[in-house]
């Protein structure tokens, strides 16, 4: 299912967990004014922003999405030193080798479908001597929504709808070979303990459905996802405390140097 304005519209709203990862990142990764920063997988824009104002007038910083939508939001936070674009992580030839002293990667490599060829484009485009930073869901720990995900998924009918382009979480000695055969020549990888927090089943879904562009339902028709959505609620039901759902994740939080 490809993205719709009104996931990415509501992104907006609840992407807060996104963003403080992407804090955490940026306190490890030495942003400084004057730089030039690509925000691979930007989103709807808001950290892009923040880098902008990290670099000042006399940098400049880059946003590139696949999502239309996520740009079309995006754009309305362009200004002289902040610039948006479509486009893919596996993919940047438009712009010139050695042209990035960073390159920002924050919950996405996840949904890259080719990831050696997406860290071998990070350091193809950063200057030597430029940091690659990167933060995303550690595939050594499996969360609450990936376990419910799978369950409820190879249920009938849904099993007969495989998904075309499922997340791919990497374990640290994946991501440390990847990074290690594109070229980096050191990295340091920390791991970031966060709780996700919702207030009900509902919102739990909402953030998950927002966040993946509508691929927490998989390669399911549409007109089964109503149902898939139920059966996901009655599992999330189970997480329910008196002060919603606290659901713990594992971030694995990388800086690589070219």
């Amino acid at each position: 299912m490809a993205d719709t304005q009104e996931l990415a519209k509501g992104y907006t709203f609840v992407n807060n967990t996104q963003y403080d990862a992407g804090l955490f990142l940026l306190q490890r990764l030495g942003v400084q004014a004057g730089m030039l920063v690509l925000d691979v997988g930007c989103g709807p824009g808001n950290l892009t922003s923040y880098l902008a104002d990290l670099v000042g007038n006399n940098g400049k910083v880059v946003g590139i999405d696949p999502s239309k939508e996520r740009i079309d939001i995006a754009l309305k936070l362009a200004t002289p030193n902040l610039s948006f674009h479509v486009g893919v992580a596996e993919d940047l030839s438009s712009f010139e080798s050695e042209s990035f002293d960073i390159v920002f990667i924050n919950s996405t490599l996840h949904w890259v479908q080719d990831q050696p060829l997406a860290l071998r484009e990070a350091a193809r485009v950063l200057k030597p001597g430029g940091r690659v930073g990167i933060s995303g869901g550690s595939g050594d720990y499996l969360t609450a929504q990936e376990r419910i995900k799978e369950d409820v998924l190879s249920r009938q009918p849904y099993r007969k709808y495989p998904e075309e382009s499922p997340p791919k979480f990497l374990k640290q000695r994946e991501l440390e070979s990847l990074i290690d055969n594109a070229g980096f020549s050191k990295r340091d990888i920390v791991i970031n303990k966060i709780v996700k927090s919702a207030k009900d089943a509902d919102a739990m879904i909402d953030w998950l459905d927002t966040s993946s562009s509508g691929k927490t339902y998989g390669g399911i028709p549409l007109d089964l996802r109503p149902k898939a959505r139920a059966e996901m609620k009655k599992e999330w039901d189970k997480l329910v405390t008196d002060d919603g759902i606290h659901m713990d994740m594992e971030l694995l939080v990388t800086v690589a140097t070219k």
